[in-house]
């Protein structure tokens, strides 16, 4: 959180939560790849001795070539879990990725219209989701696959209705204009007397 502790929050702003990365985001496609390559070694095992002579080879291979992929996923996502950076302030969303070629995205919490949150099987399983805001320029994922999704949506809601709060409450309140007095009425003897017969 260096980075968008130190050089990304303005004059006023306080960073209320930190949402983190769930461990499922490095071990997802490690796991994926194991299960495949389990997978295909159990296929193979069935395969007729005379066929799996000639595949010989092709097994090697394939699990070279596989083990090489796996190393690469990995290394490129343990790299994204060390980068990423979440932060939900009390005026914004803040994402930050990458070190050397860093982007940053910033969501204003008072143009957040929605929230949705999409959690999977295997999320509800070991507590991980994806939150989307929908906002002024639609939908997106913003936090991707972080931990505890609903205390992160309680938070950015919180932060939505205390600020709703302040923009009601903030300067000062008007004066209520004074209510004039009606004047009492002037009864004139004349306008409302009888009349009378003159001789």
């Amino acid at each position: 959180m260096q980075f968008i502790k130190k050089k990304n929050l303005l004059e006023r702003e306080e960073l209320h939560y930190v949402p983190a990365l769930h461990w499922m985001y490095v071990a997802k496609p490690v796991t994926i790849a194991l299960i495949i390559i389990t997978a295909f070694f159990v296929s193979w095992s069935f395969v007729p001795k005379f066929i799996g002579l000639f595949f010989h080879e092709f097994l090697i291979y394939f699990v070279l070539l596989s083990v090489g992929i796996m190393s690469f996923i990995l290394a490129v996502r343990i790299y994204l879990y060390q980068t990423i950076e979440y932060g939900v302030t009390n005026k914004r969303l803040l994402i930050k990725r990458g070190v050397f070629k860093v982007i940053t995205a910033e969501i204003p919490s008072d143009r957040i219209e929605s929230i949705y949150c999409l959690q999977s099987l295997c999320g509800r399983i070991f507590n991980y989701g994806t939150i989307c805001i929908s906002g002024i320029g639609g939908m997106m994922p913003v936090f991707y696959m972080v931990n505890k999704p609903y205390a992160l949506r309680r938070r950015i809601v919180d932060i939505i209705e205390k600020n709703k709060m302040i923009h009601i409450i903030r300067g000062d309140l008007p004066k209520p204009k004074p209510v004039a007095k009606p004047e009492p009425i002037k009864e004139d003897p004349l306008m409302w007397g009888t009349f009378v017969k003159m001789n």
